[in-house]
């Protein structure tokens, strides 16, 4: 007899993965589901796809940003020609590319003057 109504049977059903099976609303349901992806992936690759999800996120911030400083909107882009939409577009990813050698320019800066703070996973729940 499967708990879940899924397979599995009890072996598989923990309170934890009842509460990550709800809308995550607050710091704990989030909290418990990082713990269930931990669980299911294993601790290096949960770090590993948080870091480039952050990355990803992080990406797209300052594409906005950039496209935002430039004047420049999906629909904008869409009414180009597209010899001109590639030279918008490649201006944004110069613009990106700069904000990364920055990014990695202070990370560099901070870790030669000690400033930098070790990488850790916080397993705390």
């Amino acid at each position: 007899m499967a708990i879940s109504g899924i397979s599995g049977g009890y072996s598989n059903w923990s309170p934890l993965s009842a509460i990550s099976a709800r809308p995550a609303s607050t710091t704990a349901l989030e909290a418990a589901s990082d713990l269930d992806k931990v669980r299911d992936k294993g601790l290096v690759a949960f770090a590993k796809e948080a870091k480039k999800d952050a990355w990803e996120e992080k990406l797209k911030q300052w594409k906005a940003e950039a496209m935002k400083t430039m004047g420049l909107t999906e629909e904008s882009l869409a009414a180009m020609t597209p010899d001109q939409r590639t030279a918008a577009l490649q201006q944004v990813d110069e613009a990106v590319k700069a904000r990364i050698k920055e990014a990695m320019d202070g990370a560099k800066a901070q870790a030669k003057n000690g400033l930098a703070v070790s990488n850790f996973v916080d397993l705390s729940v």
